[in-house]
């Protein structure tokens, strides 16, 4: 059976640039995101900055368009950016696997003998 999930494929443009002086636990208002180091994203939650991992190797980058956070070398259970919600990503060797951003965590859904991704889903043959 195939499963298809909507992605934008591990990357993500987020759509707001932060402003200077953010810091993980530090106050922020608004749907803010801001890149704390290479590694690492800065979002602006419930009136507080939480740090999220973006270990892919592209990591966490920011540009004119806003941030890219690349979560495809993060492992489960760790957070995903709110923007990422739904979002998923094929990785491995055999098995090849899925993984999503749930719940604002990182979680694997299933194993795939072959993963085909286009530009809005993810085919997973178990």
């Amino acid at each position: 059976m195939r499963t298809a999930l909507a992605t934008a494929v591990g990357l993500v443009f987020l759509a707001f640039l932060g402003c200077g002086g953010a810091k993980e636990g530090g106050p922020c208002s608004g749907e803010v995101y801001r890149c704390e180091s290479g590694s690492s994203v800065l979002e602006c939650r419930d009136g507080h900055w939480l740090a999220l991992p973006c270990t892919g190797p592209q990591g966490c980058v920011s540009g004119i368009t806003g941030i890219t956070c690349d979560i495809s070398g993060n492992q489960v259970g760790e957070g995903c950016p709110t923007a990422m919600e739904g979002t998923g990503f094929c990785r491995g060797t055999a098995p090849l696997s899925l993984f999503a951003c749930r719940d604002q965590q990182l979680v694997k859904l299933q194993d795939c003998s072959s993963c085909v991704v286009s530009t809005n889903s993810i085919f997973c043959n178990p």
